[in-house]
C-alpha cells in the first residue's frame, strides 16, 4: 500500500501531467516529459492512469525524426464539467444564468431565465435541466451579489439567501463542492484575464444595478482581492454623500458627480491603473466627463484611467468560468482521491 506522502506526491506529478496536455491538447510522452520535467516511465505511468480512469485518451502516430513513430496523447475535456449560475441586472429583472463548462472552460449548456423573488431553493430546477443534460458534473459555482465566509451567505441583495442554508443546501443535495463568488469580483476576473491591457495589474471594477446599491471589484497585484471576511467592494454604504436607490441615472451630470465622487475616493486609497465602469444607462463621453471630477476633486494629482461597459454578463461569465477551473484544479481532482 502507497504511503499519504507518496499518494501525495504521485496525485502532484499527475497534475503536472493534467496541466501541460490541458495546455496542448495532444502531446507525446516525451514532450510531456520535457514539459513537466519528470522522467519518460513516470509519465507513462501516470497516463496509464489517466487513459484507464478516462482523462486521457490515445491519439495517433506521427513521425519522429525519422525513428519509431511516436504516439500522442490526447486530454479529455470532457472527462468532468462544472456548473456557473451567476445572477445580474437586466431590464429591471433579477436575470439568472446557468452554464455547464468543459474543463477547457467550453460552454455545451446554457440557459437563462428571470425570478421574481430568488429564495434558497430558486436555483434547483435549473441545476436539475443541467444534470440531464451532462452527468460528469464535479462542482458548482454560484457568483452572486454579495459575500460568503465559511459556507455562511453574511451579505447578499437576495436577502432569502442569507445565513447559513444557502450554500449547505447545495453542498447535501448534489453532493459536489460548492463555491460562492461575488458578482463584480467574477466580472473584474473576467475583464482582467481577457479584456485588460497586458502588464495592468491593479484594476477596479464598479457595477451600478441601479435596483440596488452599486458594488466593486479589485484585482491586486494580478489577483483579485477580497479584503478581511470578504467585505472588500461593499461601498453602497461608502460615507460620499450620495444616495444610491434614490439616484437619477437618467441625469448625466447628477450621476457623473456621483460616480466622480466614488472613482475618487477610490483613487486616494487603491489608486488602480484602471477603473471598469458597468451599467446599462452609460452614454459616449461619460468616461470623460466622470474623470474630470475626479481631477478636480483631486487637484488634479490623480487621472484616473476609466472604461464604461455594457459588458458586464460577458466578463462576469468569463470570470465565473475561470475561478470554477481554478477551483477545480486545485481541489477536486486531490479530493476525489481522498487527499
Amino acid at each position: 500500500m502507497l504511503s499519504g506522502n507518496t499518494l501525495l506526491m504521485k496525485e502532484v506529478n499527475k497534475n503536472l501531467v493534467r496541466e501541460s496536455l490541458k495546455l496542448l491538447r495532444q502531446a507525446t510522452k516525451q514532450e510531456l516529459s520535457y514539459k513537466t520535467g519528470l522522467s519518460v516511465v513516470t509519465v507513462n505511468s501516470l497516463l496509464a492512469d489517466m487513459i484507464k480512469e478516462g482523462e486521457v485518451f490515445e491519439g495517433g502516430m506521427i513521425p519522429s525524426n525519422g525513428g519509431r513513430p511516436s504516439l500522442q496523447y490526447c486530454y479529455n475535456v470532457n472527462y468532468s464539467h462544472g456548473i456557473v449560475i451567476f445572477g445580474h441586472q437586466k431590464e429591471n429583472k433579477n436575470c439568472i444564468h446557468l452554464a455547464v463548462v468543459n474543463l477547457a472552460g467550453e460552454i455545451v449548456y446554457r440557459e437563462e431565465t428571470f425570478m421574481d423573488k430568488i429564495m434558497v431553493e430558486s436555483f434547483e430546477e435549473m441545476i436539475d435541466r443541467g444534470l440531464k443534460k451532462v452527468s460528469t458534473v464535479s462542482i458548482l459555482g454560484f457568483g452572486l451579489p454579495g459575500e460568503e465566509e465559511d459556507g455562511v451567505v453574511t451579505i447578499n441583495d437576495y436577502s432569502g439567501l442569507i445565513g447559513k442554508d444557502f450554500m449547505a443546501y447545495y453542498k447535501e443535495k448534489y453532493k459536489i463542492p460548492v463555491i460562492f463568488v461575488n458578482d463584480v469580483n467574477g466580472a473584474v476576473n473576467g475583464y482582467y484575464h481577457y479584456k485588460a491591457t497586458g502588464g495592468m495589474k491593479n484594476i477596479a471594477g464598479i457595477y451600478f444595478p441601479r435596483l440596488f446599491e452599486p458594488g466593486a471589484g479589485l484585482v491586486l497585484g494580478g489577483e483579485v482581492y477580497t479584503g478581511y471576511k470578504s467585505f472588500a467592494g461593499e461601498i453602497g454604504k461608502l460615507p460620499i454623500g450620495v444616495d444610491w436607490l434614490k439616484l437619477n441615472y437618467s441625469a448625466r451630470e447628477e450621476v457623473a458627480e456621483s460616480i466622480g465622487r466614488l472613482v475618487a475616493a477610490f483613487s486616494c486609497i487603491i489608486a488602480p491603473e484602471q477603473f471598469v465602469l458597468y451599467g446599462d444607462f452609460f452614454r459616449e463621453g461619460d468616461s470623460y466627463r466622470i474623470n474630470e471630477y475626479v481631477r478636480n476633486l483631486l487637484g488634479g494629482k490623480f487621472d484616473a484611467y476609466i472604461v464604461v461597459s455594457e459588458q458586464f454578463e460577458e466578463d462576469f461569465e468569463q470570470g465565473m468560468i475561470r475561478f470554477l477551473l481554478e477551483q477545480t484544479d486545485a481541489k477536486y481532482i486531490l479530493s476525489r482521491k481522498g487527499l
